[in-house]
Order: C-alpha cells, then structure tokens, then sequence
C-alpha cells in the first residue's frame, strides 16, 4: 500500500503559480517554497489577482527571476492586474525586466 500523498497545491499547475492577492512580507514567506519546488523549471507567475505589491514581495520575485536568469530558464510575471502594476511603478521597478509583460529571460 501507497503512503498517503499530500493533494497537489491548488495555487500551482506545471510550473505557474497564482500570486496572492497581497503579496507583502508574511505572503512572501509563505510563496517561497513554492518557488524553490520549482527551481531549475519554468515558472509562470499569474499576477491577476494581486491586488497589493510590498517590498518584501518584489524582494522576493526579483530574487527568484536572478536565479532562474543565471540558470537560463524561463521565469515570467503574466496577467499582472492594474493595482500590481501600480504597485511595481509605486517600488520603482517598471522598468526592470521582470515587470515587463511576458517577458521569461
């Protein structure tokens, strides 16, 4: 007999993950492992219902999209809904290439 399995996470289907709807300190914390199960794989970020962007999140994402850049693999924020994009604009960082729609280099 099979030992008991943890049920899939919701949030993650073959490499994307839906962020949460504040991604401030405590949520950051929590969306790391998530991004670390994924390491050396492409990563879909779906920002859609992100409504709140804190430094600790862009932290955290900027982190990430360096590793998986050093790794050569696809890494991307998509969907990303207006409050995020204020959020990245508000940190100074719409011009860094993460922030840029659909970009995965």
């Amino acid at each position: 007999m099979l030992p008991d399995m943890p049920s899939p996470d919701p949030t993650t289907t073959a490499g994307q993950i839906d962020l949460p709807k504040t991604l401030d300190h405590s949520h950051a914390t929590a969306l790391r492992p998530l991004i670390e199960a994924l390491r050396g794989k492409p990563v879909n970020l779906n920002a859609q219902d992100c409504d709140h962007l804190g430094g600790a999140g862009a932290e955290l994402l900027l982190a990430a999209y360096a590793e998986w850049a050093d790794a050569d693999v696809p890494f991307a924020i998509q969907n990303m809904s207006e409050k995020f994009v204020a959020g990245v604009s508000c940190l100074g960082l719409q011009q860094t290439a993460l922030f840029q729609e659909g970009t995965t280099e």
